[in-house]
């Protein structure tokens, strides 16, 4: 792995935190730009870490949320004049999440649709939430995969999680309570869609399966929980100060962004 990417993300970050906040924001911007060109393997880190500091300045300097908006736009244009892929969306759909903006996304996929299907057809697990938000749930029922065979799919993959987590690597990241989440999130955007088309009682089954699916008694009840109207996450993510960090705490940040670029 090439480190000049994530070394260049280590050091904008810092940046932020001292003040420098131009600085830090062409840095970020090169980071979304070049960073794939680089390392592919940033796929994760440029969409979870990058964008997540580039949001974090955005709140103390206004002109990074212009250029996170720009940004945004460039994707856009980029997949309705046909120079854009499935990675352009996933940036576009990415930028608006943290921007608050899913009718943004929802109105680009729609334009998308009518202009290349067969690229929209492979964006549509990506819209999924900007659509339902939307609240076009004729439009999700049209992409939503067979509802028992994800659910299926997804909780034998809980399950080998599961199996698995003994013969892990020693790490403090809490993987177990973090693929219950997600699991539970995958389940209630496939119930949800259900329930929005009127098929109530096949997003009731799906659910009830998506429990019975997983044999370890505390997993089980874990996801039960996890699946209930308004369940929280257990934990919230956070990041370091961007006030004053110490060496300490700059060492940890540079092996977060590198274990992430890892996959782990």
């Amino acid at each position: 792995m090439n480190p000049g990417a994530l070394d260049r993300l280590h050091a904008a970050y810092l940046m932020a935190g001292e003040g420098r906040h131009q600085e830090a924001l062409d840095e970020y911007v090169w980071f979304h730009q070049h960073a794939l060109a680089e390392d592919p393997s940033l796929v994760g880190v440029r969409l979870s870490y990058g964008l997540f500091y580039w949001m974090a300045l955005a709140r103390v300097y206004p002109p990074a949320s212009a250029a996170l908006a720009a940004q945004r736009d460039r994707h856009a244009a980029a997949l309705l004049d046909g120079s854009g892929n499935r990675q352009a969306f996933d940036d576009l759909a990415a930028i608006d999440a943290r921007l608050g903006d899913a009718a943004r996304t929802y109105a680009v996929f729609r334009e998308l649709l009518a202009r290349d299907p067969d690229l929209a057809q492979a964006c549509s697990g990506r819209a999924m939430d900007a659509i339902i938000d939307a609240g076009d749930f004729a439009l999700a029922g049209r992409f939503l995969p067979d509802p028992e065979a994800s659910v299926r799919r997804a909780g034998a993959g809980l399950n080998r999680d599961v199996a698995n987590r003994r013969v892990r690597a020693f790490t403090a990241a809490p993987w177990i309570k973090s693929d219950i989440l997600n699991y539970a999130k995958d389940v209630k955007r496939i119930a949800t869609v259900l329930d929005g088309c009127g098929r109530q009682e096949e997003a009731r089954r799906i659910t009830r399966l998506a429990a019975d699916l997983i044999p370890a008694t505390t997993i089980r009840r874990a996801v039960r929980a996890a699946l209930l109207p308004g369940a929280r996450p257990w934990y919230e993510r956070s990041a370091l100060s961007l006030r004053t960090i110490g060496t300490k705490e700059k060492l940890r940040h540079r092996r977060q962004l590198a274990k992430a670029a890892r996959g782990g």
